[in-house]
């Protein structure tokens, strides 16, 4: 019995009256083997033991998915989206999609999941006490994330492309909350366009409150255009647009005519597109705008375009700022723009853009002078994009009753990427897009081969000094297309207010001059 340990026996004596020397010295005494027991009970210790480490391994993993789900989980979702518009500020709304992307998968899964429950499942909730569930409350960090998302969609909205180094600065410099908008500019390529609504003033008049609205609507159809085409919405300043086909650091010669092409065809769309639109055709009709402009008038903008360098950056101070581009080259485009009143057309586009453009689209632009205007330090040359806009008729098709959901919303930014970026293929030439399209070919149904031969011979004569040959030339064009052409007009007419009309200054070089005063 001394063999086994003092757990594993039990030992049991008689008691008798004797003295404790007697006890000690012999007695009689029966051992019980307990073994077997102490076998049983240490094992279901050991069950115990093994099945509370795994109730509170199970409780920590609920726990910690709990944590991950409310907590860990929406805080790195926050701070990847801070991540994506840091690096670039104009991805917020792409970024928006995909929360919304996600949102609807979530959505439709719920959706199944309640459709095809069985009777396991509805035993399954009533066990462990699950009711109808009602719409879930939004956790406060679902909520700052969702809040992210849009301040960043509305810094985008907001800065635009020239303030989105602005927002990079800002969101980089993290060791500290201050803010500092007024960063270095920086230089970039980018052809410039610019936009003007005609009788603004007029319409602003009669308008009224609603002028809101009708400046809305025309921006609706030039800001959706240009993004359509790769480019960026600059200034929004009333009457005027400003729009920036931006060269990047990676983008090569191709690229660049690509950007030139699609410059041009964006405008030509938009003309298009501004007097086909039944929303605008509505405002022909209003009396104070027939009172005061005619009882032909019409929403109309002209266009203009330029290529060069400008500095991207915030204009202002610590108290506003716009984001913009300054620059000469940015009053050049704003000159051409105003120079489409003197040669009566929609569309002036600059030699600087018509010499990166491809040739096929070159093509389709026509020569009307050689001009020396402020902020120029060299005469340029100045292309028109003959397009005959009341040749369209406004759009008869019924509108579409579409109930513009943020689903729907979602599915046509998605198609409309995509075909924004199908672009960029360098399969895709921007001349097959000028050419099928229906409305560019209606407005240059009027302009034949044999008018622009005749046209070029009058210009190549009025540009080498023999005036009377091209007064001839461009007398028979003025109205050879059944209506006035308004270069052959503006030709016409500085010829004949010179000093000697219809012959040439002696200094004459072939470069017209227009000074501020002719633009205004």
């Amino acid at each position: 019995p001394e063999d086994l340990r003092r757990g594993e026996r039990s030992k049991y004596y008689a008691t008798v009256r004797v003295n404790e020397a007697s006890l000690k010295e012999w007695h009689l005494g029966i051992y019980f083997d307990l073994r077997p027991f102490t076998f049983w009970e240490a094992f279901f210790s050991l069950m115990v033991t093994f099945g509370v480490c795994i109730l509170l391994c199970i409780a920590s993993a609920c726990f910690s998915k709990d944590a991950d789900r409310l907590v860990l989980t929406p805080v790195e979702n926050m701070i990847a989206k801070v991540e994506t518009i840091r690096e670039n500020p104009l991805a917020a709304t792409k970024v928006a999609d995909e929360e919304f992307h996600r949102e609807e998968v979530s959505r439709a899964r719920t959706k199944k999941l309640r459709e095809s429950k069985n009777i396991l499942n509805i035993m399954k909730d009533l066990m462990l006490c699950k009711g109808s569930a009602g719409p879930a409350e939004l956790m406060e960090t679902v909520i700052l994330e969702k809040t992210i998302i849009k301040l960043g969609s509305l810094l985008a909205l907001g800065f635009g492309e020239a303030g989105s180094q602005i927002i990079e600065h800002n969101m980089n410099g993290v060791d500290s909350a201050c803010v500092d908008a007024m960063i270095e500019g920086t230089r970039v390529e980018c052809i410039i366009g610019a936009t003007r609504i005609r009788n603004f003033g007029t319409a602003t008049e009669v308008l009224q409150g609603k002028v809101m609205t009708f400046v809305n609507q025309i921006a609706e159809i030039v800001h959706g255009v240009v993004d359509e085409f790769h480019g960026y919405a600059s200034k929004n300043n009333g009457d005027f647009f400003m729009m920036i086909w931006r060269k990047s650091a990676n983008h090569d010669g191709v690229v660049l005519s690509k950007l030139a092409d699609m410059s041009m065809l964006a405008f030509a769309r938009i003309l298009g597109a501004v007097h086909r639109s039944p929303v605008l055709a509505a405002y022909r009709g209003h009396p104070g705008l027939q009172q005061r402009l005619g009882k032909n008038c019409r929403v109309h903008l002209s266009s203009g375009l330029h290529y060069g360098w400008a500095i991207e950056g915030a204009v202002g101070s610590e108290f506003k700022i716009d984001a913009s581009y300054l620059s000469p080259n940015v009053s050049i485009a704003e000159t051409v723009e105003r120079a489409t009143k003197i040669y009566g057309v929609s569309i002036l586009v600059a030699e600087s853009v018509v010499k990166v453009c491809s040739p096929e689209i070159a093509a389709k632009c026509r020569l009307i002078d050689r001009v020396l205007v402020t902020g120029s330090v060299s005469p340029m040359e100045l292309y028109s994009i003959d397009l005959d806009y009341m040749s369209l008729t406004v759009e008869s098709s019924p509108p579409m009753h579409i109930n513009w959901t943020a689903r729907q919303r979602f599915r046509v930014r998605q198609f409309l990427e995509t075909e924004k970026k199908n672009k960029l293929r360098e399969d895709e030439k921007m001349v097959r897009f000028f050419e099928k399209n229906s409305e560019i070919a209606a407005m240059r149904y009027r302009y034949t081969l044999e008018f622009i031969h005749v046209f070029n011979m009058g210009y190549q004569n009025y540009s080498q000094g023999e005036w009377q040959v091209a007064q001839r030339l461009l007398t028979r064009t003025r109205t050879m297309l059944g209506v006035v052409d308004g270069p052959s007009l503006a030709l016409l007419q500085f010829m004949e207010h010179q000093p000697t009309p219809f012959e040439a200054p002696k200094v004459w070089q072939g470069v017209r001059e227009l000074s501020h005063a002719m633009l205004q």
